[in-house]
């Protein structure tokens, strides 16, 4: 016996009417670092403008230690700048972070995996 779908359509439409109708309570989201893009946040790997091709101008063994407590207990610089870039409020959100503070208010967000 095949089931039916549990969505009304496979996209964004059809998300909205299921949550709409009630028909979901525990929601789980799994995204990346994409979905900041828009909002002027670099992701990790994209080469030339993103987040470790940025971090070329520290000199770090691998682009990872600048997360590193290790490393950054012996040169804690590059952490201290990169953080300074990415402070809060000089980015605006995006609809989907809104999208996931609504889940979130709502009740409905179970777990956001990044």
């Amino acid at each position: 016996m095949q089931r039916k779908p549990l969505l009304p359509s496979f996209d964004l439409e059809g998300v909205a009417q299921l949550i709409s109708a009630g028909a979901v309570g525990r929601i789980v989201v799994m995204c990346g670092a994409g979905i900041s893009v828009s909002a002027g946040i670099p992701d990790f790997r994209t080469p030339g403008t993103g987040l470790y091709s940025q971090l070329a101008r520290y000199n770090l063994p691998r682009p990872e230690a600048v997360f590193s407590l290790s490393f950054f207990r012996s040169n804690p610089r590059p952490f201290t700048q990169l953080a300074a870039e990415l402070l809060p409020g000089r980015f605006t959100p995006t609809p989907t972070h809104y999208f996931l503070a609504l889940l979130h208010r709502k009740g409905l967000l179970l777990r956001c995996f990044t």
